[in-house]
């Protein structure tokens, strides 16, 4: 055996620890030697539809028991697991199809009725317990595991490829960081489609801790799971924090760790689940870095409004005017490179070689180090605002709208000027009438003139991605198509 190889993870767990909860969906419940076995019979159906060593398979389905199964088949198979958004219009599940060319879409045929190779999660259920079960493997952590869709924030989503060894080290650092107890339970409610619900399901089979699974976020199931199991760890996006907090309800003693990201979350949100004493920690991340880029130590966020240091051993550093630097308060594009970094884009050398400089992957994010190494993230490089040579971030913006008490969601665009060349407007979603005066008075007392928006738009929701993200583009279509009121 070479170092690149390492045992099945998931049948390794059953070995280790066969009786202890691998996943719940407050219904039913599997200990990793039931879900080892399960999987193991999915493997031996999965491989004789076809699906081997390298095969695409498209996911097209909610967050269930039965898909976690599967994607614990396809990494004993060695395929290529695609994970889509079953919400998504049915032309853009067709572009990222026709891109991906899966072997089989798990999923409903009624979401992707142009593509034939399609089988549902319950045909693929039926009668399992007859077939037999599949040997344990091996992993190569060299070899592709993923191809996961970018959320797009910007324009088209591309394909990024991760490797077994990219989802391994990211999981083993992650629990070097945070730190990992036998006793850990995770209340799991991100959509598996995107990076920060699919590494969960890994993370919790290589450090050997529970699932508590959640279809989809409700405000209310999540409070009953956790009045019905020690629940230790959560992962959420801003939106989530918000209607949880807003709930009003108390949260259980057993929380020690709620990893905040997805996007930047407004310092009045940070500050409530603070002062309710709760253990949020801010992380930042990217699909391409495998998850976490950067997380907070629970008695680092009640002192910095950060993203915490790197997570070991990855490197983080600023790429300034063509060349990288460690130096403190240099700002420029935060550039990462390590084992968690990804393999690139699929069929797209291109833009490939054009994310790296050098070894580093460009993050596409505007921030910079302080003296203590924590690693501060100001807005996207391709968001800034040029107003008369000066760069404006529009997140600084939208955070200083959303303290305001009326302010539920705010998104900056930027406006072509013939004297500035750019300016800034915003749209608000508000939980009570708003006047312009109002919003000027605000814009005066919270930011400098520079940056204050030259216009306000009323807007009744804001496009955002599954992870929280604002999409600008589709956010700029929408204004230009006359979808917001102005604030006159």
């Amino acid at each position: 055996m070479v170092m690149n190889l390492i045992p099945d993870w998931l049948s390794m767990r059953a070995q280790l620890t066969p009786d202890r909860l691998a996943l719940t969906n407050g219904q039913e419940l599997w200990t990793f030697l039931q879900l080892d076995q399960l999987v193991r019979r999915l493997t031996t159906r999965l491989s004789r539809l076809g699906i081997n060593d390298g095969s695409r398979v498209a996911i097209l389905a909610e967050s269930s028991m039965p898909i976690v199964a599967v994607i614990h088949a396809l990494t004993k198979l060695h395929a290529i697991l695609v994970p889509l958004n079953p919400r998504l219009m049915l032309t853009d599940l067709e572009t990222m199809l026709n891109d991906a060319e899966p072997a089989v879409v798990i999923g409903p045929s009624s979401k992707v009725p142009s593509f034939s190779h399609t089988i549902t999660i319950e045909e693929l259920w039926d009668r399992l317990d007859e077939e037999s079960l599949a040997d344990p493997s091996f992993i190569n952590l060299d070899q592709i595991q993923c191809l996961m869709y970018t959320s797009g924030t910007t324009g088209q989503p591309k394909g990024a490829l991760l490797s077994y060894g990219n989802i391994f080290y990211s999981a083993s650092f992650s629990a070097i960081h945070n730190g990992t107890l036998a006793s850990d339970l995770w209340l799991h409610m991100m959509p598996l489609y995107h990076i920060g619900g699919l590494s969960i399901i890994f993370r919790s089979v290589i450090t050997g801790n529970g699932i508590v699974l959640l279809p989809r976020f409700d405000t209310d199931e999540v409070f009953e799971m956790m009045s019905r199991y020690p629940i230790s760890l959560m992962s959420l996006v801003p939106t989530m924090l918000y209607r949880l907090l807003s709930a009003n309800k108390p949260f259980p003693t057993s929380l020690r760790l709620i990893l905040l990201g997805g996007a930047p979350p407004a310092p009045t949100l940070i500050d409530e689940a603070l002062t309710r004493q709760l253990p949020v920690v801010q992380t930042y991340g990217l699909t391409e870095t495998s998850s976490q880029i950067a997380t907070q130590l629970v008695h680092e966020s009640r002192i910095h409004k950060n993203a915490g240091h790197a997570i070991y051993p990855t490197d983080v550093a600023i790429l300034s005017h063509y060349y990288v630097t460690h130096k403190p308060h240099q700002t420029g594009e935060i550039v990462v490179k390590g084992p968690t970094v990804f393999q690139g884009y699929w069929h797209d050398p291109d833009q490939t070689k054009a994310v790296f400089w050098q070894d580093w992957l460009k993050t596409g994010d505007v921030g910079f180090l302080d003296e203590n190494g924590y690693i501060h993230v100001i807005d996207r490089q391709k968001d800034l605002i040029i107003r008369g040579g000066e760069n404006i971030s529009p997140t600084e913006i939208e955070r200083a709208f959303l303290a305001h008490p009326k302010v539920s969601d705010a998104g900056v665009l930027a406006m072509e000027d013939a004297e500035w060349g750019q300016v800034p407007l915003i749209m608000l979603v508000t939980t009570a009438p708003i006047t312009l005066a109002e919003c000027i008075t605000w814009a005066q007392t919270h930011l400098s003139a520079i940056k204050r928006p030259v216009k306000y738009y009323h807007a009744k929701t804001l496009p955002r991605t599954a992870s929280g993200k604002l999409r600008r583009v589709e956010l700029r279509q929408m204004w230009q198509n006359g979808a917001f009121h102005e604030i006159l």
